[in-house]
């Protein structure tokens, strides 16, 4: 984006608007420069043990192979690696919100220079997010993420991750995003997407995609949907024809689970 200017002559006297930064300004310039940087690595931690390992100002990034892992203070506890703008480490997150599990939150760079931490890639080789460590369980892949926490981590089962119903809407969700992806990125509109919503809108089953209860469906589904809705009128969603599933976002969004995931950049799911 910023392109360098050079002189048109080999040897040629910097212009005037260069001549007034001397060496002490450049010196103190440079000086700011690295306590800037030192300030955006340091550590911040709130109430609910967020740990966002900076190296950057906005996502943040966890860079140089030589790093050590972040210590887990309780040798039985939760650590969630991932990236806030990230959809599928979004609802591993939305999840673990949602049963009130303590957790510790390390944000992973998934871009830049510096790479990956060799300890990351040793825990997922992939290098994706999220992946979450349980004492000295690894898990990774989002969708078995959302299962570990239903099935080990606060009240066993209470989304609901054992039903097969549960299984039926990751389907469906499957296809709302390669469908969706087709409409985002193909320049036109997918075929199979208006009958994919039809068969989304006549499958929630109440306020909840699986009833009046927030289910592991609903966790996967949130991220997606805050991403779709934000682009309805190119996904063909309107209220008159699709009520349920304005119905759904707008109790779904309002859920505080969620509402602790959002942020206000965000990735699509490719």
């Amino acid at each position: 984006i910023c392109k360098r200017r050079e002189s048109s002559k080999a040897g040629a006297a910097p212009p005037a608007w260069m001549r007034p930064v001397t060496a002490p300004l450049r010196a103190l310039l440079i000086a700011l420069f690295f306590s800037c940087a030192a300030g955006w690595t340091q550590p911040l931690v709130s109430a609910n043990r967020l740990a966002l390992v900076s190296g950057g100002r906005r996502c943040g990034s966890l860079r140089g192979g030589g790093m050590a892992a972040p210590q887990m203070k309780d040798a039985g506890g939760v650590q969630f690696f991932t990236n806030k703008m990230c959809p599928f480490a979004q609802k591993a997150w939305v999840a673990l919100e949602e049963k009130n599990v303590a957790f510790e939150l390390v944000e992973i760079g998934l871009y830049g220079s510096g790479g990956k931490p060799s300890w990351f890639l040793e825990m997922n080789p992939k290098g994706l997010v999220p992946v979450l460590k349980h004492g000295e369980k690894v898990v990774v892949e989002s969708n078995d993420i959302l299962k570990y926490v239903d099935k080990y981590l606060g009240e066993a089962g209470s989304l609901q991750g054992g039903s097969p119903e549960v299984d039926a809407w990751m389907a469906l969700l499957s296809k709302v995003q390669s469908e969706g992806k087709a409409v985002m990125c193909g320049g036109g509109s997918s075929k199979s997407l208006p009958a994919t919503l039809a068969a989304f809108e006549s499958k929630v089953g109440g306020t909840f995609l699986m009833g009046e209860d927030f289910s592991l469906a609903d966790a996967a589904a949130a991220p997606m949907f805050q991403r779709v809705m934000s682009e309805k009128a190119r996904f063909g969603l309107v209220q008159e024809s699709h009520p349920r599933i304005f119905a759904w976002w707008a109790a779904v969004s309002a859920r505080p689970s969620f509402a602790k995931t959002v942020v206000s950049n965000y990735w699509w799911w490719w």
